[in-house]
């Protein structure tokens, strides 16, 4: 949903209010809403991390401008992704009872929701991206700020955890490394003629 027309298309047609109802409709939480008699809901399956998305669009207007920086900021490290015989989203009763009784059932659940946690991976995009971010990024001026521990274990939903989330990335952010990192985005950010 672009704002302003490219060379091979014309800006979007909604508010802005409606792009952010439409990117805030997150399946099962929140319904997709109607724009121009089209249904648009949350790109979190698939684009969860548009960080390639960003790129390809810079590359798409400015063909031959080189992108001195990109900063990606994620909502925290997310479990390292594997199959396992048993879906975390089915309740302890519902999976034993299928275990029991429909094992091939409760197998194709499990591999439906690594399906899913594969689809929605922003880490799965980052570390294709920071493989390449050289040859994209001057002087792989890529950086990507994500919490490392505890936000994995908070749901979507658990908006009361907001304290929780708060504490962890503040002390996520204001750890060693990363206090070096906001410095030099700051430096970058505020000078750009210093990325190239």
């Amino acid at each position: 949903m672009r704002s302003f027309g490219t060379r091979d298309a014309d800006p979007f047609p909604a508010c802005i209010w409606q792009a952010a109802r439409a990117t805030s409709a997150a399946p099962t939480y929140f319904l997709p809403i109607e724009i121009d008699d089209v249904l648009y809901g949350d790109g979190g399956t698939g684009w969860n991390n548009p960080t390639s998305l960003a790129v390809e669009e810079a590359h798409s207007i400015w063909p031959d401008r080189p992108i001195g920086i990109l900063v990606s900021i994620g909502t925290g490290l997310e479990e390292a992704l594997q199959l396992i015989d048993k879906s975390k989203k089915v309740p302890k009763a519902v999976q034993t009872l299928l275990d029991n009784t429909a094992p091939e059932y409760a197998f194709k659940l499990a591999v439906a929701d690594y399906a899913v946690n594969c689809l929605t991976s922003c880490e799965m995009i980052h570390r294709q991206f920071s493989e390449r971010s050289s040859r994209e990024i001057l002087e792989d001026n890529y950086f990507r700020l994500n919490v490392m521990q505890g936000m994995s274990s908070i749901g979507l939903a658990e908006w009361d955890k907001l304290p929780a989330m708060i504490a962890l990335t503040q002390r996520y952010m204001d750890s060693g490394d990363k206090t070096k990192e906001k410095r030099k985005i700051a430096e970058l950010l505020q000078n750009p003629e210093r990325a190239s």
